[in-house]
């Protein structure tokens, strides 16, 4: 089994019960898997507007916004993200209408770790090589430099894995303030996926 690093794929958990957040988080985290865990899909939907996860395990039957009402809402700026379901086996049927949609594949609940990892493996190897860019030491430095401090910092910790909650907490400043800051440097550094964030900096920490 691998360990999760700060440079491994994240993904995104979307599920209205908590135990299986933990669970799968904990499961796939020994499989070189990062995870952020969300209780609905509109918390993932606020949250894309700054985050890019790697991949996104979306759970079908929720209150509220069901799997296939989030699937339909992702902007179409984060379309390229692989969706992998997690449904039950009544759900197969929606299951097929989510690939349709644009899901990659789905999950039967309850999938062991490595058939959940393998899946999740296979839809990551769907996202083009353009998505995954390897940075000179220049343009690291160029595209950094461009950042304010409070962003370089708060990016620093985004890429070593700590959640917005835990940056505000280290930092003593509000969540909405990290969210902000996470937002503007996104959109300077064009890229909101943290593997690739993670890279960036390693560039740079390299040259």
């Amino acid at each position: 089994m691998k360990t999760a690093t700060a440079e491994s794929p994240l993904v995104a958990i979307v599920d209205d019960q908590r135990d299986v957040r933990t669970t799968v988080g904990r499961g796939l985290a020994a499989h070189g898997f990062r995870a952020h865990p969300f209780a609905s899909g509109q918390d993932l939907l606020d949250a894309l507007e700054y985050l890019e996860p790697d991949c996104i395990l979306l759970d079908m039957r929720m209150p509220g916004m069901d799997g296939i009402e989030t699937l339909k809402a992702i902007p179409h700026r984060r379309r390229s993200i692989p969706v992998v379901f997690f449904t039950s086996h009544g759900d197969i049927p929606l299951a097929v209408e989510a690939m349709r949609l644009g899901a990659t594949d789905f999950i039967e609940k309850p999938g062991s770790f490595e058939q959940i990892a393998a899946k999740l493996r296979a839809a990551l190897s769907t996202r083009a090589k353009s998505h995954d860019p390897e940075y000179s030491s220049e343009n690291a430095r160029e595209i950094i430099d461009s950042l304010t401090s409070r962003e370089r910092e708060i990016m620093r910790l985004a890429s070593d894995g700590m959640q917005s909650k835990e940056i505000a907490a280290h930092l003593n400043i509000s969540v909405r303030t990290v969210e902000s800051h996470r937002h503007h440097a996104i959109q300077k550094i064009g890229d909101g996926r943290l593997i690739n964030i993670a890279r960036l900096f390693r560039a740079v920490e390299g040259s």
